[in-house]
C-alpha cells in the first residue's frame, strides 16, 4: 500500500493596541496623577505565529508551534525578551491522544482562563492571580478526549529557566485535569503545583485548585469558577488565598456584545482583599 503525507504551515497573528487612561497612577507631590498611553494586548497579546503540521500516515500527524509575543506600543519581544516566549513545541497528535515538548501553556492558561468574560485579556482574572497567564519552559504535555470529556497533564522540568542537577525539586511545575464541554455547559476543574526555582527554595510550594464553569442559553451566557492557593515557605506558616468569580454577556445584535465580571479575592489573615468590576461593551467592526 501508499501513504501520502501532506504538510501544511500556517503564519497567523493578532495586533492589539488602545489608548489607556490610569488616574491615580503617581502618589508624588504635585504630579500629574493621571497617566495616558497607549497599550498593547488590551483583549488578545499581540502576536505572530507559525503553526505546522505533516501527515504521517495511520491517523498520527507531527505538530509544531513556534509563537511569539510582540508589545505593539515599542515592538519589542515580551515574556522576558524570548524570541517564540508565547509557544514553542512539537508534537505528536493521534487516537491516543496528544503529546507536547517545548515551551507551551500551562492549563491555567489553556482552560481556566476561559471561564470569565474577559478570557486572558488585560484586565481578567491574571490580575488578581499570575497563574492565568502561566507558560512553562521545558514541559512535556499529554491530552486527550473521550467525546465532550477532555483530560489533560503535564510536567516541567524548570518552568522558568534552565533545568537543576542540584535536586529534582528546583523549578518543578506540574499538574492535572479534566474539562467537559457539552452543548451549553462546559466546566473544568484543575490543580496545578511549582516548586521553588532555586535549591535554597526547592521545598517552597505554590499549590492551586481552580474550578470553572459556564452555561451558553440563546444569546447569553453566564461563567464563573472559584480558585483555592496554599503557598508554602519553608520555616514560615502558609499563605491561603480563595478567589471568587462571576460574570455574564449578551450577544445584543450580531456584532454588539456586552458583558461585565466581578473578580473578589480573600487572602486570609490579612488585609489585601480586592475586588475587580469590570463592562465591556465589545463592537465587531467585521465577521472576522
Amino acid at each position: 500500500g501508499q501513504a501520502l503525507a501532506q504538510s501544511n504551515v500556517t503564519v497567523y497573528g493578532i495586533a492589539d493596541s488602545g489608548i489607556e487612561v490610569l488616574n491615580n497612577a503617581s502618589s508624588a507631590a504635585g504630579a500629574d496623577r493621571t497617566l495616558t498611553r497607549l497599550s498593547s494586548g488590551n483583549l488578545s497579546g499581540s502576536r505572530l505565529g507559525f503553526r505546522g503540521n505533516e501527515d504521517l500516515g495511520g491517523g498520527l500527524k507531527a505538530v509544531f508551534i513556534l509563537e511569539a509575543g510582540i508589545g505593539l506600543d515599542t515592538g519589542t519581544s515580551l515574556q522576558g525578551g524570548r524570541m517564540f516566549g508565547r509557544q514553542a513545541l512539537i508534537g505528536l497528535q493521534g487516537h491516543w491522544g496528544n503529546l507536547y515538548l517545548g515551551r507551551q501553556n500551562s492549563m491555567m492558561l489553556e482552560w481556566m482562563s476561559k471561564y470569565n468574560t474577559m478570557d486572558n485579556a488585560t484586565w481578567s482574572a491574571k490580575v488578581h492571580d499570575g497563574a492565568f497567564s502561566d507558560r512553562m519552559d521545558n514541559a512535556i504535555k499529554y491530552t486527550q478526549k473521550f467525546g465532550a470529556v477532555e483530560m489533560a497533564t503535564y510536567y516541567s522540568t524548570n518552568y522558568n529557566g534552565q533545568e537543576s542537577s542540584d535536586s529534582a525539586k528546583v523549578g518543578r511545575q506540574y499538574g492535572a485535569g479534566l474539562q467537559y464541554r457539552g452543548q451549553g455547559l462546559s466546566m473544568a476543574a484543575l490543580y496545578d503545583q511549582k516548586q521553588g526555582t532555586t535549591l535554597a527554595t526547592k521545598d517552597n510550594a505554590d499549590k492551586h485548585l481552580t474550578l470553572g464553569a459556564r452555561y451558553k442559553f440563546g444569546k447569553a451566557e453566564v461563567l464563573g469558577g472559584y480558585l483555592t492557593r496554599r503557598q508554602q515557605a519553608a520555616g514560615a506558616a502558609a499563605v491561603r488565598t480563595n478567589m471568587v468569580w462571576f460574570g455574564g454577556s449578551y450577544q445584543v445584535t450580531g456584532p454588539l456584545q456586552l458583558s461585565a465580571s466581578i473578580y473578589h479575592t480573600d487572602r486570609k489573615n490579612a488585609n489585601q482583599d480586592p475586588t475587580s468590576v469590570i463592562a465591556m461593551a465589545k463592537y465587531a467592526l467585521s465577521k472576522r
